[in-house]
């Protein structure tokens, strides 16, 4: 008889469709193969995935039964295995005319990098969706996956060789665009975006796609924005096409004709939940503080929807009636989130803002007694209370909790995280270093943990050539960080680099404004003698955040007036 697959997910295609019947061996059922299904799909159910992929490869191996390859393959893709790449391996040579198959194992050699072995494969795809004329859904595939490929000129010279036959489908020309963009050649990115619109005008989805290929910075805006303003003079009640208008305006800081422009999109589409939530988000940036409350009321009170999610809604009401000096709203509506991706946000604002007014045993209660379902949650609660007691500058309390927590959640990477933050505010910085190394030794590729412990020691002046080697290791797991740009600045000054130093920390700036860079950047442009770009950029700080810790100590320090 033939082997029943122990999973419908082993049985079952993404869209539901059985694996062709045709293609399945004969399997002899024994009580040994039983036996290792049922002890496989066991050990999933302990979250012993790794293993469990394993046996399903070597079952597929020795059965030639699809199912099972497919099985190993999900499994291992769950546990972000090596084994996935040599599950879709045997399941595409069990199976050489499953499309899924196909798919799966061209998306792992990617992710892998191996894009000479994807080739054949994509190219015979492509070749299908030619005769069947479904080239358009190819392509935006391949848009959406090459990109991700970690040498993309490889990537981009792939999508160059296996698009020649289609270089008048708009969609094809898109592709490249997108490969070209995530490559650094935003000139070629440029270029295939005016190509792929000229060859499909009047195509909305194309051109809102192609947006996010434009040339990073204000100079890829106002092309972009000219291409949606051309679409516009022939479809002038596109409504997507209006918004998307209206969104470039605001990115290129040109806020009132974006308001206009969020105005006519919202009367074309009155009840459009995501217009209200970014125009709302746009108008609170832009301090038109009644505007944004007017139209996160007016989302609120839109008929329920299967998949609104009315959290950010919230979050933002409650955040804009804090700012607006109205506590108890803002706790109402921090109150109303009661599940989601929000959910603990509110909870921690909350939380936040009862003990700012003087509820801090309410508030230390209500994280405490809140159910957590998992210990991840628990984790996230403790945290929470921490960072209320860090807002009250309860820095040794912060620092007893999340001790204790700890212990009894010993190697979490979160709790390590935050331990070691709270052990650097009371001076423990044996403790931080111990916390941090532990998590660098646990997770290699946590750039936060680096640039943590390097910029510690720089701030301190200790240990600076190991400071810079930590902190230009974060750089290189997170390259266009501000805040780790910001700690290199720093190192650069305290090593006496001072040029070097500025060239960072005004690159932190310019990517974010915040105090902090600002204290670190106006220090450095003080010690060089530019006395006066030094105050402008505190002046500038202190307008946005005047209670920074960091810009006040600075300006203390250097008894200097911005």
């Amino acid at each position: 008889m033939r082997a029943q697959a122990p999973a419908r997910s082993a049985l079952r295609n993404p869209h539901g469709d059985l694996e062709a019947d045709q293609n399945l061996p004969s399997v002899a059922l024994t009580p040994q193969l039983m036996f290792r299904l049922l002890a496989s799909e066991i050990a999933v159910q302990r979250g012993e995935i790794g293993s469990a992929a394993l046996t399903y490869l070597a079952l597929a191996r020795e059965t030639r039964d699809p199912r099972l390859a497919r099985r190993a393959t999900e499994l291992g893709i769950a546990e972000r295995s090596p084994s996935a790449l040599a599950a879709a391996r045997v399941w595409h040579q069990i199976a050489p005319e499953s499309a899924i198959a196909a798919q799966t194992l061209e998306g792992l050699l990617l992710v892998d990098g191996r894009v000479t072995e994807a080739e054949p494969l994509l190219e015979r795809r492509l070749a299908t969706a030619r005769a069947q004329g479904t080239l358009a859904e190819a392509y935006a595939q391949l848009r959406r996956n090459l990109p991700t490929v970690r040498d993309r000129a490889a990537a981009l010279a792939l999508i160059e060789r296996i698009s020649r036959p289609d270089r008048r489908v708009a969609e094809a020309r898109l592709a490249i665009a997108a490969v070209a963009h995530a490559a650094g050649d935003y000139p070629r990115a440029e270029t295939e975006v005016v190509e792929a619109i000229r060859l499909s005008p009047d195509d909305r989805d194309l051109l809102l796609a192609s947006v996010a290929y434009a040339t990073p910075g204000k100079a890829g805006l106002e092309p972009a924005r000219q291409r949606v303003a051309a679409f516009l003079k022939r479809h002038p009640r596109d409504t997507e096409a209006r918004f998307a208008h209206a969104q470039l305006l605001a990115a290129d800081s040109q806020d009132g004709p974006a308001r206009t422009e969020f105005e006519k999109a919202l009367a074309l589409a009155p009840e459009n939940p995501r217009m209200l939530l970014i125009f709302a988000q746009f108008a609170h940036r832009t301090r038109q503080i009644e505007l944004a409350e007017g139209l996160l009321k007016r989302y609120i009170a839109l008929p329920p929807q299967p998949h609104r999610n009315p959290g950010p809604v919230l979050l933002l009401l409650g955040a804009i009636a804090e700012e607006t000096n109205r506590p108890e709203e803002a706790l109402k509506w921090y109150a109303e989130v009661e599940h989601g991706e929000q959910f603990f946000a509110a909870l921690t604002r909350r939380a936040v803002l009862m003990a700012k007014i003087g509820r801090v045993p309410e508030a230390r209660d209500l994280l405490r007694s809140t159910p957590a379902a998992t210990s991840a949650e628990r984790v996230r609660l403790i945290a929470a209370e921490a960072e209320m007691l860090r807002g009250l500058r309860q820095y040794a309390a912060a620092f007893d909790v999340l001790d204790g927590a700890l212990a009894q959640h010993p190697g979490d990477p979160d709790l390590l995280y935050a331990h070691a933050m709270a052990a650097e505010r009371v001076n423990r910085l044996d403790v931080m270093e111990k916390s941090l190394r532990q998590l660098i030794a646990l997770d290699p590729q946590h750039a936060h943990a680096h640039n943590a412990l390097g910029y510690t020691f720089a701030d301190r002046n200790l240990r600076l050539p190991e400071a810079q080697e930590l902190i230009e290791k974060a750089l290189t797991l997170q390259p266009d960080s501000p805040h780790i740009l910001d700690s290199l600045g720093w190192v650069l000054f305290r090593r006496g680099q001072l040029p070097l130093a500025l060239e960072q920390l005004f690159k932190a700036y310019r990517a974010t404004p915040e105090a902090e860079i600002a204290a670190h950047l106006g220090e450095v442009l003080w010690a060089s003698g530019r006395l006066d770009e030094a105050r402008a950029i505190w002046r500038e700080a202190l307008q946005a955040d005047p209670e920074n810790e960091t810009l006040r100590e600075t300006l203390t320090r250097l008894r200097a007036t911005p």
